[in-house]
């Protein structure tokens, strides 16, 4: 369970301590060789490399000395390594070492890029591989969340691919992430996945660091990856998208939604209503994608999802005081774990029986944009 603020700082401050001791000058050309780049940013590069020693194939990110403090540094794989037992966190190897230019350390090497690289433009990725990465990154978020940290950076870019069917995908780069609790002045993270609390912050505003901050980027992410398609910049009133986007959930009854949630089906729209609410108050779990996994999120793929019936398209849900028995839940996550789309089979079926459907409460719902910059750090 999560830990308090103070026991995680002290965590993480014994962590950095080690790390800070165990941090030597090492030479890359002496300890690795060099396959090729794999991305580079303002802040640095990651390179495919081989240790001389183990014959490992693994990313060595590189860390501009220049723009990165040694003790973000530090933090950063210190945070790294406190969340890499979960299997949907990317491992590190070894903890750090700077050269004469670079802050660097190693960690896994996902082969088939990132989210971001197998996104279809204006298309988006089949249901069953969305909710096999809905599966895995709520399993990871929940588990940042346990340990009483906020990411503060989810986006496409930052979930490596393992499987090209996406059975195996991790969150990386905590360079931003943060103690939930803690107070922030500045704006943190990308601003296409930033929630809007986040985004309105100003030198004369503070925010409380909160899970729900990473739920809202997560719900954006789910978006991109079922659509393809940037509905906006960033969730800020002066995105004329975005400004479409709320004048819709503030009249659901006498509106058609605005491109690209009008692609989706009720119970999808029904689902990122609780992920992308604009209280965060009132936004949900990551875990409450599990309750949903059975409901069509894509038209196109409804073949193999349950059927709403009338009564239930007729109003929008609140998802996030579902209750669905654990056994279903286990189930359902089993299928899109471990299935192929090409094998034709059906997933669970959650007992209809398990979930109850009370009163909703809508409030502004906000929408996506898949950012295409390279970001290191």
């Amino acid at each position: 369970m999560a830990s308090s603020k103070q026991e995680v700082q002290d965590i993480l401050e014994q962590l950095v301590s080690i790390a800070s001791r165990n941090l030597k000058h090492l030479d890359i050309q002496n300890n690795y060789h060099v396959i090729r780049e794999l991305g580079d940013g303002g802040y640095g590069s990651v390179l495919m490399v081989k240790d001389k020693k183990t014959d490992q194939t693994m990313a060595l990110k590189l860390l501009h000395r220049k723009k990165t403090t040694e003790s973000s540094f530090l933090t950063e794989i210190s945070t790294s390594f406190f969340l890499s037992s979960h299997p949907n966190i990317i491992g590190i190897y070894g903890v750090g070492f700077k050269t004469g230019e670079y802050f660097a350390y190693t960690q896994e090497l996902a082969s088939n890029g990132n989210l971001l690289s197998l996104i279809p433009s204006n298309d988006g990725l089949p249901e069953d591989i969305v909710k096999r990465c809905a599966v895995q990154i709520s399993s990871a978020l929940e588990f940042i969340e346990s340990k009483g940290l906020v990411h503060m950076d989810i986006k496409p870019e930052n979930i490596l691919v393992f499987h090209k069917d996406c059975h195996l995908i991790k969150i990386t780069d905590f360079g931003l992430s943060r103690v939930k609790g803690t107070i922030t002045k500045t704006r943190s993270g990308s601003r296409s996945y930033m929630a809007p609390e986040m985004g309105k912050l100003t030198n004369e505003d503070t925010l409380v660091i909160d899970s729900s901050l990473d739920v809202w980027s997560f719900g954006v992410v789910l978006c991109c990856l079922l659509t393809g398609k940037s509905p906006w910049q960033s969730a800020d009133p002066s995105d004329q998208a975005y400004c479409s986007f709320v004048e819709w959930q503030n009249n659901l009854q006498n509106m058609e939604p605005p491109s690209p949630w009008r692609r989706l089906p009720p119970q999808a729209l029904k689902m990122f209503s609780s992920l992308l609410a604009i209280d965060c108050n009132r936004r949900s779990k990551c875990t409450e994608v599990l309750l949903v996994l059975d409901e069509c999120w894509k038209e196109e793929f409804s073949k193999i999802t349950t059927k709403v019936n009338s009564s239930e398209e007729s109003g929008p849900t609140n998802i996030s005081h579902r209750s669905v028995s654990t056994t279903s839940i286990l189930s359902a996550k089993s299928y899109y774990l471990t299935s192929d789309s090409s094998h034709g089979e059906e997933p669970p079926d959650f007992r209809k029986d398990d979930i109850q459907y009370p009163a909703v409460f809508m409030d502004d719902e906000v929408s996506v944009y898949v950012g295409a910059e390279v970001e290191i750090g």
